[in-house]
């Protein structure tokens, strides 16, 4: 019998968890909508009874290994704290590890979100068949995991692959890090709708307007949506969106957004490297999960 684990992507929004075996073989997966809890408690609560659930519904196929929790945010991974998430607010220094193991009394393992989304890219997807990897996650913020000689590489104080907080826009807004024109700024979904809220503000796109004239909720998913319907407004601002991410390896979360990002993605990483000497460096989509 095959072991299997759970797997937790806690995000600023929404709680995704999901049963795997040990081959990787994806069991069941749900969705959680946690933005509207009040407390980090809460949001445990949630989880661990989703995971309870999950471990039961799967317990005749074999151990249950553990749970693995990727978090948005600076870790120390060694003690299982989040320093700081600029996403999660109220969670600094929070023993998120230490919260989880108290309720379910198993093996739990926490790491950046998008470290883990490296570590799994390398293991069962695009990355599987390189030894090196940069992948750029996107959404309420934009988190980074570096892959280097098929380990993570975490840097002195564990930063090394939050590319979000690169500072990439000079006198940008300010970020929930407290720098200035972080890349989070400028290229996550949290971005996109601030951009098109001022855009509406000035009247320049009016199928936003009236998409949203009955408190309809204005979502970085609209403005997609819009901007592939042919809205000029919407369009200039996802190509603007696009010149932000410039990654080896870009997770979408919707894989057809690349009908309208992948070949400008494509054509701006060509000339950024033409000027560099050629070592089969490759800009490619997210090839599992997502």
């Amino acid at each position: 019998m095959k072991r299997f684990a759970i797997g937790v992507d806690l995000g600023g929004t929404n709680l995704r968890i999901a049963a795997i075996d040990e081959s990787g073989q994806l069991l069941e997966k749900v969705s959680i909508a946690v933005g509207t809890l009040a407390h980090r408690e809460a949001v445990i609560e949630e989880l661990c009874r989703a995971v309870r659930t999950l471990s039961a519904s799967h317990a005749a196929r074999g151990p249950f290994a553990g749970v693995g929790v990727g978090v948005p945010g600076i870790l120390y991974v060694e003690s299982g704290t989040l320093r700081k998430s600029p996403n999660l607010p109220g969670w600094e220094n929070f023993a998120v590890r230490d919260a989880i193991v108290s309720r379910l009394k198993v093996n739990v393992v926490l790491d950046n979100d998008a470290n883990a989304a490296a570590l799994g890219e390398k293991w069962l997807g695009a990355g599987r068949d390189v030894s090196s990897l940069c992948l750029l996650t996107l959404g309420t913020g934009v988190g980074g995991g570096l892959v280097l000689d098929g380990k993570i590489w975490r840097g002195f104080l564990g930063m090394a692959g939050e590319v979000g907080h690169i500072p990439v826009a000079e006198n940008g807004v300010r970020c929930g890090c407290g720098s200035l024109g972080c890349l989070e700024t400028e290229a996550s979904a949290t971005a996109v709708v601030r951009k098109a809220k001022e855009l509406m503000a000035t009247g320049a796109s009016r199928p936003l307007i009236e998409a949203t004239k009955d408190d309809s909720p204005l979502t970085a998913h609209l403005v997609y949506q819009t901007a592939q319907g042919g809205d000029a407004a919407c369009r200039k601002m996802a190509a603007h969106h696009v010149d932000a991410q410039q990654s080896i390896l870009l997770r979408r979360r919707r894989s057809h957004r690349g009908r309208l990002f992948g070949s400008r993605c494509q054509r701006l990483f060509a000339q950024h490297m033409a000027a560099r000497p050629q070592r089969g460096d490759r800009l490619i989509g997210m090839g599992h999960g997502g």
